[in-house]
C-alpha cells in the first residue's frame, strides 16, 4: 500500500484536548460556568496583553519585525513562523512525503510517537497515510527502522525529559537511515536548559531534524496562534510555501514580538513557577493523593499528572472533580492538572477539601 492521503483517514474523529471548558459549559450548562479551569497546561499566570492599535487589525501581516526578535529570544532565527506549532505539525507530512523516494517510502512507511503524548502527532501522520508506532523509552528508536520519530522535550503529560545526549545519538541515526526526528518543544520555555537551540547554537541544524516551538504554554497565549520551526535551511522553502503567505494575523505578531522583548516578566515568570509549584506541592499535592488513591504523579514546571490504576477509575474521578467545580484534563488512565496560579491556590484547596468530606468523611489539615 502507497503512502498518501484518503478521504476515510480525513473523517476519523480527532484527539481531544484540554482547554474545552467552553464544550462542557454547552454540555452541562449554568452548572460549569463557575468551574476552575486546570485542563489546559498554559500558564494560568500569563503574559499581560497590552492595548493593541486598531490600524494592526487593518494590515496585512509582515513576519520581518517578529523574525528579529524571535531570533534574539531563541538564539537561532526560525526558518518559518505558523499558526501555532499544530499547523507546522499539520505540514510537516505532505513536505516529507513529497521529498521523500516513493521506494523508501515503500520500504518504510512507520512513524514512532510516545506512547503516552500530544495526540496530534499521531493523528496528523496518520491522517497522510503512514502507520503509526508507538514507543515508551527513547532507546527503543535506535533499533527499530522509521522514517520520522517524534520527541516531546518534555513530554506533555508525562514530563518526560529527553537526555541531550539521547537526542544527539537519535539524530545521528536518523541521518543514517535517510529518516527525520521532529522534537516538539512546546513546553520547554519553562526550563530552557533543555532545548535542543541552546545546545547547538552556532551549529547548522541537520537535515534530519526538525524542531518546534510555541508561545501557548510558557506566555498563557494559546489564542495567539504562533508557532516557529527550526530545521535545516534545504527545507525552509518548502515549509514556507505549505504554511502559505499570512498563516498568522498581525495582531498575534505584534503581541508575540512584544512577549519576546519582555525579558523582566520572563525572568519573574520562571520564579513564580518555582514559587507556586512548591505551594500546590504542599498544600494540594496531598490532597490530589487521596483523591486519586496515587502518588504516582510527575511533577512538570507548567503542570502535574497523576497516573491512575484504570481508565474507569480515572472517569469516575475526573467526574467527581466537577462536581466541586475543578476541571482537570481526562486521558487514558491519568489525569492532568495545570498548576494554577498563585490567586487560584486557595479555590482549589477548598474544592479539594469539600470533594474529601463528600466522599468519605476524610478531611485534611
Amino acid at each position: 500500500m502507497s503512502v498518501g492521503l484518503g478521504f476515510s483517514k480525513l473523517e476519523s474523529s480527532p484527539p481531544k484536548h484540554g482547554g474545552d471548558l467552553a464544550y462542557w459549559q454547552r454540555k452541562v450548562g449554568n452548572e460549569a460556568l463557575n468551574w476552575l479551569d486546570l485542563s489546559s497546561a498554559c500558564n494560568r499566570e500569563p503574559w499581560s496583553i497590552p492595548e493593541i492599535a486598531p490600524e494592526l487589525w487593518m494590515d496585512l501581516p509582515d513576519q520581518a519585525d517578529l523574525l528579529e526578535e524571535a531570533e534574539r529570544y531563541f538564539g537561532r532565527r526560525p526558518n518559518a513562523i505558523g499558526a501555532g506549532s499544530q499547523h507546522i505539525i499539520e505540514s510537516l507530512p505532505p513536505m516529507l512525503l513529497a521529498s521523500q523516494p516513493s521506494a523508501l517510502l515503500t520500504a518504510t512507511k512507520t512513524v514512532f510517537v510516545p506512547r503516552i503524548g500530544y495526540q496530534e502527532h499521531a493523528f496528523t501522520w496518520k491522517k497522510w497515510g503512514f502507520d503509526i508506532a508507538y514507543y515508551d523509552a527513547l532507546d527503543e528508536l535506535l533499533e527499530q527502522n522509521w522514517v520520522v520519530a517524534v520527541v516531546i522535550q518534555p513530554n506533555n503529560p508525562t514530563g518526560e525529559i529527553a537526555p541531550h545526549h539521547v537526542l544527539s545519538q537519535l539524530i545521528t541515526y536518523a541521518e543514517q537511515q535517510g529518516a527525520n526526528i521532529v522534537v516538539d518543544e512546546a513546553f520547554v520555555d519553562a526550563c530552557p536548559e533543555l532545548s535542543l537551540l541552546n545546545s547547538q547554537q552556532g551549529e547548522a541544524l541537520s537535515d534530519s531534524l526538525f524542531v518546534l516551538r510555541s508561545v501557548g504554554k510558557f506566555f498563557g497565549l494559546a489564542g495567539a496562534r504562533v508557532g516557529f520551526v527550526f530545521c535545516a535551511t534545504k527545507w525552509q522553502a518548502a515549509i514556507k510555501n505549505l504554511l502559505g503567505p499570512w498563516p498568522v494575523a498581525t495582531p498575534s505578531l505584534h503581541l508575540v514580538r512584544l512577549a519576546f522583548a519582555d525579558k523582566a516578566w520572563q525572568s519573574q515568570a520562571i520564579k513564580a513557577l518555582s514559587v507556586r509549584q512548591a505551594a500546590f506541592v504542599e498544600r494540594v499535592i496531598p490532597k490530589f493523593n487521596t483523591i486519586f488513591d496515587s502518588q504516582d504523579y510527575v511533577l512538570s514546571p507548567l503542570f502535574v499528572t497523576w497516573f491512575l490504576e484504570s481508565e474507569e477509575y480515572a472517569k469516575q474521578v475526573f467526574d467527581m472533580l466537577h462536581q466541586v467545580g475543578v476541571h482537570t484534563r481526562l486521558g487514558e488512565g491519568w489525569i492532568r492538572v495545570a498548576l494554577p496560579a498563585l490567586n487560584e491556590m486557595d479555590a482549589l484547596n477548598s474544592a479539594l477539601i469539600r470533594l474529601l468530606k463528600t466522599a468519605g468523611g476524610r478531611e485534611l489539615a
